[in-house]
Formats: structure tokens, C-alpha cells, sequence
């Protein structure tokens, strides 16, 4: 029997590589972060040679599965946290996305209620 290929694939730098989107992906610190500390967490993430960002809703949307490991993705990413910054919404907030039931929102920038995380992102050329 033929296994099916798996859509994520991790590094030994800890990057999360997506098939089907082309996509790589850091999960930040595995802590609360509001909006100012998730975008200095991403501006200085420098694994893999950097370059990256802050992911938009969309992108984080292609992550949710409901169903599929402890958090609705895949278990390549483990955040204990279900919300996770996206990109801002205006000078005062910025959207997120919510794993629990694949809910997007924006809140203030400094919000902390859900525990929000950080995961960093940024294109790959495919292969």
C-alpha cells in the first residue's frame, strides 16, 4: 500500500514546510503575545536566513483542519494557545485567526484573552 504524501514537513531548523500551498512557516514562543510583541518576535526571526512576516488570515485560514491534531492543524505545529495574530486590520488593530472553530476576528493590538500566538511566514519557490 502506497502512504499518501504529507502536506507538512518539518526541518531541523524547526520550519514547516506546506505542499500545497508553498508555504514555510516558524511557530513563535509557545507563550501569550500581544500584537507589538508577535511583529518584533517576526521582525527579528532570522531562522532559516529569515525573510520572514507576519501571515494574513487567509494564509493562517489554510492551516485549519477541523478534526486534525490537538489544536484543529496538523501536529507539525504545536501551540498550545488557539488564536493566532494575523496581519493588522488599522493603527489600532489587527486581524487573527482562532483554531478552536476556525473563527476570524480582529482585536486591539493589545489584546491578550485567548492566549494569542505568533507564527511567522513566507513563500517558497516550489519544487
Amino acid at each position: 500500500m502506497t502512504q499518501a504524501p504529507t502536506r507538512f514537513t518539518v526541518s531541523a531548523e524547526g520550519v514547516i514546510a506546506d505542499s500545497k500551498t508553498g508555504l514555510e512557516w516558524v511557530v513563535g514562543p509557545d507563550r501569550s503575545a500581544n500584537y507589538a510583541q508577535a511583529e518584533q518576535w517576526v521582525a527579528g526571526c532570522n531562522v532559516a536566513g529569515g525573510g520572514w512576516r507576519m501571515p494574513t488570515r487567509k494564509e493562517l485560514a489554510t492551516l485549519y483542519q477541523r478534526g486534525i491534531g490537538e489544536r484543529n492543524m496538523d501536529p507539525a505545529f504545536r501551540p498550545t494557545g488557539w488564536w493566532v495574530w494575523a496581519e493588522p486590520r488599522d493603527s489600532s488593530s489587527a486581524w487573527g485567526f482562532y483554531f478552536h472553530d476556525g473563527y476570524e476576528s480582529w482585536h486591539r493590538r493589545d489584546y491578550s484573552g485567548r492566549d494569542p500566538r505568533v507564527f511567522a511566514v513566507r513563500s517558497r519557490s516550489r519544487r
